[in-house]
């Protein structure tokens, strides 16, 4: 069976508190996230619909606000997206840019694809006072079968209560490394993992954004040497494909090695 959002929110735990399901307008998100016409448009012919299902804040979940370095967390907001097309990097960034306190966006995809979820840090703006920008996007791979072991893994591990309660800002970081987490299992083809050591979890954070960055150089390349007509250029490019997959390869090997050295 495919995962659904709701599924994901089942996941969650989250106190039952009677607030009913919101539909936030599409316009009043162009509004505040969009920064052109095309980002409009984008809204508009991408979006089904955008519903609100949740705060989580002290009142709600009864964990305090707190702040993570200069990224202050007074709350967390579940919003729920129907895509009507498949969701792009620009459009999470818009919706969670557009809402000034961390999301977590659980996405439908288009077709009865799957589940897509999301979450993205915030930081103060560094020119513009009491504005919060994203610090990164973070997406998970698509939640598809309930079959898929790794994803049953880490949907087991989204239940409130097993997530740090000190601050929203620590359960937060926790959604985050659980996403991170379940990346590098569909990278690796490992298991779901989560590690203990906090100087592990950094140095898997920072490989999985090197393979990240590497990946879409590879691909924008590979890309390039098939449309390419020049056998010359096809054979500097395919040279740089090969030198970028090798250096895929190495960084699949740290964050395989990451998971096997905390136990």
């Amino acid at each position: 069976m495919t995962i659904t959002p709701a599924d994901v929110r089942a996941a969650l735990t989250l106190p039952l508190t009677g607030a009913p399901v919101r539909r936030l307008p599409k316009d009043v998100l162009a509004q505040h996230g969009a920064g052109n016409a095309a980002d409009r448009k984008m809204i508009d012919n991408a979006i089904e619909r955008l519903d609100w299902w949740a705060t989580l804040s002290p009142s709600t979940v009864g964990v305090a606000a707190g702040t993570d370095g200069e990224r202050p967390v007074p709350a967390i907001q579940l919003l729920a997206m129907t895509a009507r097309i498949e969701p792009t990097q620009r459009l999470l960034t818009l919706i969670h840019r557009a809402i000034p306190v961390p999301i977590i966006l659980i996405t439908a995809l288009p077709g009865n694809a799957g589940t897509r979820l999301s979450v993205a840090p915030l930081r103060r703006a560094e020119r513009i006072t009491d504005q919060m920008v994203i610090e990164r996007l973070i997406v998970a791979p698509d939640l598809t079968a309930k079959t898929d072991t790794a994803t049953s893994a880490f949907l087991s591990s989204l239940a409130l209560l097993t997530l740090p309660q000190t601050t929203l800002a620590a359960l937060y970081g926790a959604l985050i490394e659980r996403t991170e987490a379940l990346a590098v299992s569909r990278i690796t083809n490992e298991p779901f993992k989560l590690l203990s050591n906090p100087m592990l979890v950094t140095e898997r954070r920072d490989a999985l954004v090197r393979y990240e960055q590497a990946e879409t150089e590879w691909l924008a390349i590979r890309s390039a040497a098939r449309r390419e007509n020049r056998l010359a250029e096809q054979v500097v490019l395919g040279n740089q494909a090969r030198t970028l997959k090798d250096r895929l390869q190495a960084i699949v090997g740290e964050l395989a090695n990451a998971a096997i050295a905390c136990p």
